[in-house]
């Protein structure tokens, strides 16, 4: 039998120091990013009711979700993803009157579905939402902040596809397709079934050129030039909006500096409930999914009781950090770590370093293992410190830098400017002089 306290579940994992450091420095690189951008960061909950999802119309099955039950009976379900609770928290806490309103978050996320290739059941997404705008400078604000987040962590090849979901709708409004139809006929588009869908449109009461179209949308992928591919005569208001708005969309993103980094794709139709117009995802190198996706979801808000326009984008940090290691992308170091070793009776003074230092930015460990000042040594290589400092009761220092393999020697007042030698003596093990603390009841820095 196995020990199942041993192992996590499966689609979950632990995250080790080394990794969870580069973890942590491309959320706080996002953060960066975003919050320069106007976007505040929200939190909401882990769990929510199962309605918050069930009813919003969102993306995710209920199949998907990891479900349970309060004291009362009521099902609740971990967050399979944060657009929907920023959505009703926007709707429910925060006041809308003044609009947009621009959030920011980074939260874990959790979805039962199988767990192949990059896929897992828990993982991180850090996100941008901006509620309260129609326009299509929302959108290109949006992916302009994912592309500016892509830069900062450090990737610099990569494609943001943008698709537009109305115009398929309005060529479905008018071929006049019902709900089981439209989503054959996605489903064909999706999987680039051009013959399939040839057969499927065939004795639809439209225009010979607007059925060639819906045949042609799997391909109709590329540069601007597919727009004008697309804009053939015939199309009804919503079709030709909608191409009108992703133009509006490309357009500002040439204008910001970015178009070499975008394609556009008016065969990308999934979760088309969900969308009501542009939609997006990033693609880079060594990764078979998208590291980022979003779009607009003009409908979600008004589940919750308002009505208004909204966008936003979630970019995969497990994901982006699998770029960067397919990449050989190195996240930029922290600061080296220091060890401190205190001889007998030099703790009191390497306290007062290491608390100093630390002030200052360092990174400064001190050595509480049994071993001498060899075994310490050992400990600091073992662990990557960039050096250690041997303290003496004296208030001597040496100082040992692995990286240069040197060897200096100096005095703790020398070394930070922190010590008196004119205060008073005393033998509390601070190295024989009073500095900003009680002898009996220890430091009060």
């Amino acid at each position: 039998m196995a020990e199942w306290n041993r192992h996590t579940p499966t689609g979950v994992c632990d995250i080790l120091p080394d990794e969870c450091a580069a973890k942590k420095e491309i959320e706080s690189t996002i953060w960066s990013v975003l919050a320069s951008m106007g976007y505040r960061e929200v939190e909401v909950p882990t769990f929510e009711y199962y309605d918050v999802f069930a009813k919003s119309g969102g993306q995710i099955s209920q199949e998907n979700m990891f479900k349970f039950f309060d004291e009362k009976g009521r099902i609740l379900t971990l967050r399979p993803d944060i657009t929907t609770s920023i959505a009703r928290m926007a709707a429910t806490k925060d006041d809308l009157m003044v609009l947009p309103k621009r959030y920011c978050y980074i939260g874990n996320v959790f979805r039962a579905e199988e767990t192949q290739g990059a896929r897992q059941r828990e993982f991180t997404q850090a996100g941008v939402e901006l509620i309260g705008s129609y326009k299509p400078e929302a959108d290109a604000e949006v992916i302009a902040a994912v592309i500016e987040s892509v830069l900062a962590i450090g990737i610099e090849e990569f494609s943001m596809e943008i698709g537009q979901v109305a115009f398929f709708n309005g060529l479905v409004e008018q071929a006049g397709l019902n709900a089981e139809e439209t989503e054959k006929l996605r489903e064909r588009i999706d999987s680039k079934d051009s013959l399939g869908i040839k057969e499927l449109v065939a004795d639809l009461d439209i225009a010979d050129n607007v059925k060639a179209l819906f045949a042609k949308l799997p391909s109709l992928f590329g540069g601007v030039e597919v727009l004008a591919s697309a804009d053939v005569e015939g199309l009804n208001a919503t079709s030709k909006a909608a191409l009108v708005n992703i133009r509006r969309i490309f357009d500002l993103l040439t204008l910001y500096g970015f178009e070499k980094y975008i394609s556009i794709d008016l065969g990308m139709l999934q979760s088309i409930d969900y969308y009501t117009g542009s939609i997006f995802k990033c693609y880079t190198h060594g990764v078979g999914f998208p590291i980022c996706a979003g779009g607009r979801y003009d409908n979600l808000v008004e589940h919750f009781g308002v009505k208004t326009g909204a966008v936003g984008a979630a970019l995969g940090i497990n994901r982006i950090m699998t770029a960067l290691r397919s990449k050989g992308v190195e996240s930029s170091s922290a600061p080296a770590m220091t060890v401190i070793f205190p001889e007998v009776n030099a703790e009191g003074i390497a306290y007062d370093m290491a608390y100093t230092l630390r002030l200052n930015g360092c990174q400064i460990e001190q050595y509480i293992g049994d071993g001498d000042y060899t075994e310490c040594e050992k400990y600091s290589q073992i662990v990557g410190a960039g050096a250690m400092m041997r303290i003496y009761p004296d208030g001597k220092v040496q100082i040992k830098d692995f990286i240069r393999n040197e060897i200096t020697e100096t005095t703790a007042q020398e070394f930070l400017g922190y010590y008196d030698d004119e205060d008073e003596e005393c033998d509390c093990g601070c190295g024989g002089h009073h500095h900003d603390h009680d002898c009996d009841s220890g430091h009060h820095h």
